[in-house]
């Protein structure tokens, strides 16, 4: 199962190569450019040293706090067609530079793509709601409908669910420029109606993360605005699509929906929060539209997406604030979890994708999370704890 997050693909490490690589005729052309990357990272920092370590221009600066001077030094190298990339070395920072290289885009260079599978996810998400909308479980809570009810219903689960994934994948899109880096429009998937309407959607970066303040960005975009539109499809349905009966209706309509191979699926806290501020007294509600099930497929989808694994958008939060071994571990964690809350299956493919993937750290990972993103870390914990949905009812 692939679900909505953000990819840079394409980065390219070839190494500036040495004098002895060229041939004679470009040797001035070489020690040219070389000046021009010496001069451009002492516009920004006090260099102590220059050398060669395993062919990769190295410079070893005296500056620790670097976060804004990197930045800057970025803007510069990539307009020579280099990138810098800051570690701690020895308890000195060193900044490496490396030859950027275009990414291949491949089949990416179709430009009605995105709009082709914008289509074919918004026709999947349709048909999917009007097959639900037009289950015997809603013929016993609200009768016979027309063919214009089931379409209305299912127009209104297809707004609510694409908004729900378009929005998080323009809140990825925002944050990736408002950092200075270029992304695709997003690519929707499609899915199989009647079982996941859709797969979500990717947007590709072009450029590499800078540092940690814009991983953690680029994490929490995506989820914040989900989470934002998950919250008031619930609303919209406690306030509009949930009726409120006795206990003795309740039990009944509830038997008369199993009998006809009927299910209820477990809600997430923030559903339940929601019922318990609208509740009616001596009255138990009962979802009596798909649209609930938009919203509860997208709380679901920003607590997975939030956990540390494989490429999701938890993966980048967690990586800003830890260590690769620190990150590793909350990952293994994150997949024991999955397993016990009965997703065994999606964390054996998390498992399997995640031992593929490398570490990719910012380019700069010397300069820590600021402050303020290390308290909002915080809101990332509780949106998890309001949002996850386990596979079964205790």
């Amino acid at each position: 199962m692939r679900f909505p997050q953000i990819y840079f693909f394409g980065r390219s490490r070839k190494l500036l190569k040495s004098p002895a690589e060229f041939s004679t005729r470009k040797v001035l052309e070489y020690y040219s450019e070389l000046e021009e990357l010496k001069r451009a990272v002492s516009e920004h920092f006090t260099v102590e040293n220059v050398f060669y370590e395993a062919g990769i221009l190295t410079f070893q600066v005296a500056e620790r706090e670097i976060k804004d001077r990197f930045r800057k030094l970025y803007k510069d190298l990539r307009r020579l067609g280099y990138l810098p990339a800051a570690r701690l070395q020895d308890g000195k920072v060193v900044i490496r530079v490396f030859r950027y290289r275009e990414p291949a885009l491949g089949w990416m260079r179709y430009r009605n793509l995105p709009l082709i599978l914008f289509i074919a996810t918004l026709a999947a998400v349709f048909v999917d709601g009007f097959l639900r909308a037009s289950s015997p479980g809603y013929d016993i809570l609200l009768g016979e409908r027309s063919i214009l009810d089931k379409f209305l219903e299912a127009s209104l689960f297809t707004i609510f669910l694409m908004m729900i994934i378009g929005l998080h994948e323009l809140g990825h899109l925002a944050s990736a420029r408002r950092s200075g880096m270029e992304a695709t429009l997003p690519y929707f998937i499609p899915g199989i109606p009647g079982m996941i309407p859709t797969f979500g959607a990717v947007i590709f970066q072009k450029e590499p993360i800078i540092n940690r303040d814009d991983m953690f960005d680029l994490g929490i975009s995506g989820p914040i605005m989900s989470f934002i539109i998950s919250l008031l499809a619930s609303i919209f349905v406690v306030k509009v699509q949930t009726l409120w009966l006795t206990e003795a209706e309740y039990l009944k309509v509830v038997e008369a929906i199993k009998s006809r191979g009927g299910s209820f699926l477990p809600a997430p806290l923030i559903m339940e929060l929601i019922m318990i501020l609208s509740a009616v007294p001596g009255k138990v509600p009962l979802i009596a539209g798909v649209t609930g099930f938009a919203a509860w497929l997208g709380f679901l989808v920003t607590a997975l997406n939030l956990l540390p694994i494989w490429q999701l958008d938890g993966s980048k939060i967690f990586r800003s604030l830890l260590t690769p071994r620190q990150h590793r571990i909350a990952s293994y964690i994150s997949l024991a979890f999955l397993a016990v809350m009965g997703y065994f299956f999606i964390a054996i493919l998390f498992l399997l994708l995640m031992s593929r993937m490398p570490d990719i750290p910012p380019l700069d990972e010397v300069s820590p999370l600021s402050r303020g993103r290390k308290l909002l870390f915080a809101a990332v914990l509780l949106m998890i704890a309001l949002s996850f949905v386990p596979a079964y009812s205790f």
